[in-house]
C-alpha cells in the first residue's frame, strides 16, 4: 500500500471523494449558465442587425461632388441622379469610392453604379465598404466572443491551480 494512504480510513477517502466532486459540479453549472446566456446574446444580438431591406442595383450620373473633411479623413460626396424601376426619377447623395493621397476617379457627368432600397430609394449607397458596412458587426461580435472566450478559460484555468 502507498505511503500516502496509510492513515486514511474508508470513510475519509469517501468524504474526499464528495468535497472533490461538489466543487466541479458547481463550476460546471456556473459554465453552462454562461454559456446558454452568451449563446442568447449572440443570437439575440444577430436578430437584431440583421434586419435589411431589400436593394436594387442600377446606374446613376453624378451632378455634383463635395468634398468632406474630418480631422484626418476626406470624404467624397457626390449627388447623383437616377430612374428606379418604378420609374420615378431620383435625386440623392452618396458617398464615392475615394483613394489615400489619390482621390476619386470620378467627375461630374460620369455614370455609376449604386444600389437603392426599394421601399425607400432616396436611400441609396454605393459600393464603397460595403463588405465592412454588411458584415462589420458581425466580425465585431466574432471577435467579442473570442476574446471573452480566451479570458474565460484563463479564469477557468486560474481557479482548477
Amino acid at each position: 500500500m502507498p505511503a500516502i494512504f496509510k492513515n486514511i480510513t474508508l470513510n475519509q477517502l469517501k468524504i474526499k471523494a464528495l468535497t472533490f466532486q461538489t466543487v466541479p459540479i458547481k463550476n460546471r453549472i456556473m459554465n453552462l449558465r454562461n454559456s446558454i446566456l452568451l449563446l442568447f446574446f449572440f443570437l439575440l444580438s444577430v436578430s437584431l442587425f440583421s434586419q435589411e431591406s431589400e436593394y436594387l442595383e442600377t446606374k446613376a450620373v453624378i451632378k455634383n461632388i463635395e468634398k468632406k473633411r474630418s480631422g484626418k479623413t476626406v470624404k467624397e460626396i457626390a449627388t447623383v441622379e437616377f430612374t428606379t424601376a418604378k420609374g420615378d426619377n431620383i435625386t440623392t447623395v452618396v458617398e464615392l469610392e475615394r483613394f489615400p493621397f489619390l482621390g476619386s476617379f470620378k467627375s461630374i457627368g460620369d455614370e455609376i453604379t449604386i444600389n437603392y432600397a426599394i421601399d425607400n430609394p432616396a436611400i441609396a449607397s454605393t459600393n464603397v465598404g460595403s463588405f465592412i458596412s454588411k458584415y462589420g458587426m458581425y466580425i465585431l461580435i466574432i471577435l467579442g466572443i473570442i476574446f471573452s472566450i480566451r479570458a474565460y478559460i484563463k479564469a477557468k484555468n486560474k481557479s482548477y491551480n
